[in-house]
């Protein structure tokens, strides 16, 4: 299969420590990746559940990690979105998106950054799922509704 045996797990077990609802991040990865088929313009292979990083334009190589552990997140020239080098990786990066548009508050304690576009997000400008519409999908009407 395209995806891990325990890629629900992972969001469940990693979205508790955020307090973010692990079940609809699934939900989320589930819509970003087309049933985790990869359709569009990320592969299987790059851990990247959520689209995080793909804009359209091919990348260099050259983009910022934002201090972020190049081990555990990279950019690969020529391909579009990032790369983690693990799915659990992968997984935390999009949850601490999530995280990034629900609170203004540090990350919880005992974590470590591993989602280079953290810094991108207006904190806390999205709290509510529904608040994503028009910030994580552009236009995304009813964006955060069909994850639900």
């Amino acid at each position: 299969s395209p995806y891990p045996d325990n890629i629900a797990q992972l969001y469940l077990d990693i979205g508790k420590k955020y307090h973010i609802r692990g079940d609809l991040a699934f939900a989320q990865a589930v819509k970003e990746t087309g049933y985790f088929q990869f359709y569009g313009s990320v592969s299987a292979f790059q851990n990247n559940y959520c689209g995080l990083g793909a804009t359209g334009v091919a990348l260099t190589g050259d983009e910022p990690l934002n201090g972020v552990d190049p081990t555990r997140a990279f950019y690969i020239p020529g391909l579009h979105g990032l790369s983690f080098a693990t799915p659990a990786d992968g997984v935390e990066a999009h949850i601490q998106h999530l995280y990034a548009y629900a609170t203004s508050s540090q990350l919880p304690s005992n974590t470590q950054l591993v989602d280079p576009r953290f810094k991108y997000v207006q904190r806390g400008a999205a709290p509510r799922w529904i608040d994503l519409n028009g910030r994580w999908a552009v236009p995304g009407d009813g964006y955060g509704q069909s994850i639900i």
